[in-house]
C-alpha cells in the first residue's frame, strides 16, 4: 500500500514516529492495511494472541477492562498505538479494545515493525518510551484494583471525557513525586493548563465541541510528555502536569511548546466536521523545601490566572 500524504502527516506526529524521515516511514510500512472500525466495534480481545499494532488515523479506541464497562482504562486519539505491548512480548492481549468512535487504524505487523525498529534508532527510542509509559499505567491500575480488594473506597482513576488519569489519582500522585523531589533535593515543576473561552466554544459549537475540544487538548498534552511526567485532569477545563527533574527555566519552555502545539491542532469531531482552533493559558510554580501539594498548586493558581488577566494565549511563571 502506498501511503497517502494524509496518512503520512498523521504518522509525523504520532509518538511511535517521531524524528523517522518519511521516506523510510514509506519504506518500511509499505506493506502495511488500512482498517475500519465502525463505533461500539470490538479491536482486541484478552487472552488472544495479537501479532499487529494499530495505529488511530481518525477517531477513538476505548482500552477497558471488562467489554460492557462504562469506565475505560484510558481512550486514546488519533496517532496513538494500541497492541504494541502483546505483538512485542508474543503475550496474549491484556484488556479489551474497541471503538468509541467510527475509526481508521493503520495495521503494521510484527515483521515490519520490527524491520523499522532494527532499521532507526528513533523508532527503538519512541517506542521504549510508549512501553515505559504502557508499564507505568498497568502498575497504577494494579494498584488501585488492589485498594478496592482491601476495602478503600473511591471513583476510577481515569477521567472518561479525556483518558487523563483524574483529580484523586493526581492529588495522589502529585504529592509523592513533590516529597520524592525534595527529599532527594531535585528541582520539579506544576504546570496549570486551562482552555480559554471554554464557555463560549460551547456555546457556538455545542456541548460536543466543547468536549472534543478537550480530548484534544489532553491528548496533545500526553504526546509532549516525557515518560516520567505525569498529567491529569484537575477540574472543569484545567489540566495540571508534574514535571519532576524539572526547572523552572526549563518548565516554563515546556509550557510554551505545548501551547504553540494546542493552538497548532485542529479540533475535528468525530463526523469529521472541523471546529475553531483553540489556545491555553498556563500557570507555571517551582516546588520549594517547605512547599505541599496545596501551596504549589496555590502559586501555580496566581501565574495562570496572570496569564488568563494578560488576555489568555500565554504562559506566567510564579513570582
Amino acid at each position: 500500500m502506498i501511503l497517502s500524504p494524509e496518512i503520512l502527516k498523521v504518522l509525523e506526529s504520532a509518538p511511535l514516529f517521531l524524528g523517522i524521515p518519511n521516506q523510510l516511514l514509506a519504506g518500511q510500512l509499505s506493506e502495511s492495511r488500512l482498517h475500519t472500525l465502525p463505533a461500539g466495534q470490538v479491536l482486541l480481545v484478552p487472552n488472544q494472541p495479537n501479532n499487529t499494532i494499530y495505529i488511530i488515523l481518525s477517531g477513538r479506541l476505548r482500552i477497558q477492562t471488562q467489554e460492557s464497562s462504562d469506565e475505560p482504562i484510558a481512550i486514546l486519539g488519533e496517532g496513538e498505538c494500541v497492541g504494541e505491548m502483546s505483538m512485542l512480548g508474543s503475550e496474549p492481549v491484556s484488556a479489551y479494545v474497541l471503538a468509541a468512535t467510527d475509526c481508521r487504524l493503520l495495521a503494521i505487523d510484527h515483521a515490519a515493525m520490527w524491520e523499522l525498529i532494527n532499521s532507526s534508532h528513533a523508532a527503538a527510542h519512541n517506542m521504549l518510551n510508549i512501553l515505559t509509559r504502557r508499564i507505568r499505567n498497568t502498575n497504577e491500575i494494579a494498584a488501585e484494583s488492589l485498594e478496592h480488594q482491601q476495602g478503600y473506597s473511591g471513583n476510577s482513576m481515569v477521567d472518561e471525557l479525556t483518558g487523563l488519569y483524574n483529580q484523586r489519582w493526581t492529588k495522589e500522585k502529585f504529592e509523592r513525586h513533590l516529597r520524592r523531589g525534595i527529599v532527594g533535593n531535585k528541582p520539579s515543576c506544576l504546570l496549570l493548563l486551562e482552555m480559554d473561552h471554554l464557555k463560549e466554544f460551547s456555546m457556538n459549537h455545542g456541548q460536543l465541541g466543547g468536549d472534543q475540544a478537550l480530548r484534544d487538548i489532553a491528548y496533545t498534552a500526553l504526546s509532549c510528555l516525557r515518560p516520567d511526567d505525569q498529567a491529569g485532569r484537575h477540574s472543569g477545563e484545567k489540566f495540571a502536569i508534574f514535571l519532576p527533574n524539572t526547572s523552572l527555566h526549563d518548565a516554563c519552555a515546556a509550557a510554551e511548546r505545548l501551547k504553540m502545539n494546542i493552538s497548532r491542532s485542529p479540533v475535528v469531531l468525530p463526523n469529521g466536521d472541523a471546529l475553531p482552533s483553540i489556545t491555553v493559558s498556563i500557570g507555571v510554580s517551582q516546588a520549594r523545601a517547605d512547599d505541599t501539594l496545596v501551596s504549589l498548586f496555590d502559586r501555580a493558581e496566581d501565574a495562570l490566572q496572570s496569564a488568563r488577566d494578560d488576555g489568555g494565549n500565554n504562559v506566567k511563571s510564579e513570582n
